[in-house]
């Protein structure tokens, strides 16, 4: 698991700039925060749409190629809850089903106090490869 978790540290670039944080990573689970800064704000002063769907879509990728076996996403939802303008956010994917070639994952984005901010499903294919 290691290993895994080190490769996604140093090879999503994305997830990088963004600031995120890996907390929690195993089998079929994953936990990634992240601290809001400004530049993570739309016009109206919470955290940007875009940005929770993101912070949730990495979660969700740790998650589902846990099990090392290349896992990309063929659809994702999310059910925004509540507005958040500043603080810690923390995203909390686990495995729902998983069969040989598509899985799914239920994330929920919550903050300090536990609140839910926001709510979302993956869906992945399984690839043949290994991610590492």
């Amino acid at each position: 698991m290691q290993a895994l978790q080190q490769f996604f540290e140093e090879n999503d670039r994305f997830a990088k700039l963004l600031g995120f944080q890996i907390e929690e990573f195993n089998i079929g689970v994953a936990k990634v925060s992240v601290i809001i800064q400004e530049e993570h704000l739309n016009a109206a002063n919470v955290v940007h749409g875009g940005f929770l769907f993101s912070l949730a879509d990495y979660a969700f990728a740790l998650a589902s190629n846990s099990h090392n076996k290349l896992s990309l996403a063929i659809s994702a939802n999310i059910m925004f809850q509540q507005a958040k303008p500043n603080g810690k956010l923390y995203a909390y994917a686990k495995e729902l089903s998983i069969g040989n070639k598509v899985a799914t994952y239920e994330v929920r984005i919550s903050d300090e106090k536990d609140s839910v901010i926001a709510t979302y499903t993956g869906t992945v294919y399984r690839k043949d490869s290994n991610v590492i």
